[in-house]
């Protein structure tokens, strides 16, 4: 029996920006406009609501990375912008308050939160189905990165 089968194989984190360049480019054009448009509030830095859209990217990256180096990148990636639901509820209750370009700024980060989270959704749950097989195919548990479709061991878990 192999023992080696039951290890967790870790991605380098820092190599989640070459396999995301390795995605179509609408997925690598999405992941660069949500990162600019989170990135953005620091031109609005002296408002607090700006600092909680930053520091929740922030926190958001993070996850992310974590997510990665265990699963590559995969659907399950979505679970990392998990906090931006109470963020969004936050931003859409505090909207009325704000005018002018944050107002502006607050709309469409809002707006491209929500398109985010409706992906995230989609990605997240078609992932655990494919990871449930991969654990009963046994072995299959590895997804080759950049391919969440491909299994190290040959067998494809959406056939």
């Amino acid at each position: 029996m192999d023992t080696n089968s039951n290890l967790v194989t870790m991605r380098n984190p820092l190599h989640f920006f070459r396999d995301l360049l390795q995605q179509p480019l609408r997925i690598s054009a999405w992941v660069l406009f949500l990162m600019l448009i989170n990135m953005a509030s620091l031109a609005f830095w002296n408002k607090p609501l700006a600092q909680l859209v930053f520091i929740t990217f922030m926190v958001s990256a993070m996850m992310m990375m974590a997510l990665y180096a265990r699963f590559g990148f995969t659907g399950i990636l979505g679970l990392g912008h998990i906090l931006w639901i109470p963020l969004l509820a936050w931003l859409l209750t505090h909207l009325p308050a704000t005018d002018g370009a944050f107002r502006i700024y607050l709309l469409a980060l809002s707006l491209t939160i929500g398109i985010s989270l409706v992906l995230d959704i989609i990605d997240v749950w078609k992932f655990w189905p494919r990871k449930a097989l991969c654990h009963e195919a046994q072995g299959c548990a590895r997804v080759t990165p950049g391919n969440p479709g491909v299994v190290e061991s040959g067998k494809n878990p959406d056939a």
